[in-house]
């Protein structure tokens, strides 16, 4: 289970998906020297206030909209962590089949505009949605597909209120 001491025990010893970003120097979050850091010394950076409400809204989010990511799929999305020797990640939803990943973020400006890029494109450049997204997704969602193996990525963010109720997608 995500955030529990033995998936953190999991982390501590794989070189994870949603580090790579960091990895390839393209994370706004983390350097690749303070990710080099924790990886020697085995200390992680303690997470602020910020920050947890951070991944406690992106962990809501991902779980109000994998009902709508199954749907959009046509199959059934469980959360899981995979490896692949010292690779790894940890995975919003796969398909029971293993051929579909799902990967979600709480709906932000920087995704806004890259949504905006791609419905400017239109239907005819399909080869180019997925060059539009941050780099920094794009470098987990490749490290998500090698690991699982899987054949495509479903990228969805989305806005919920207080209450549940989707705002945006």
């Amino acid at each position: 289970i995500q955030g529990s001491p033995e998936w953190l025990a999991y982390r501590a010893q794989h070189f994870n998906a949603s580090d790579a970003p960091a990895m390839m120097g393209c994370s706004p979050y983390k350097t690749r020297a303070q990710l080099l850091a924790e990886m020697h010394t085995g200390i992680a950076a303690a997470v602020d206030i910020g920050t947890q409400k951070r991944f406690d809204n992106g962990h809501r989010a991902e779980a109000l909209a994998r009902p709508l990511a199954e749907e959009f799929i046509g199959a059934e999305l469980y959360p899981v962590t995979g490896s692949l020797g010292k690779l790894s990640a940890s995975f919003d939803g796969l398909t029971l089949d293993e051929t579909t990943c799902f990967e979600h973020k709480a709906l932000s400006d920087s995704l806004r505009a890259a949504f905006d890029v791609i419905a400017a494109l239109g239907p005819a450049d399909d080869a180019a949605p997925g060059r539009t997204l941050p780099l920094m997704y794009r470098v987990q969602m490749e490290q998500q597909l090698l690991v699982s193996g899987a054949d495509r990525v479903l990228f969805m963010a989305s806005a919920w209120t207080p209450d549940d109720e989707l705002i945006e997608e």
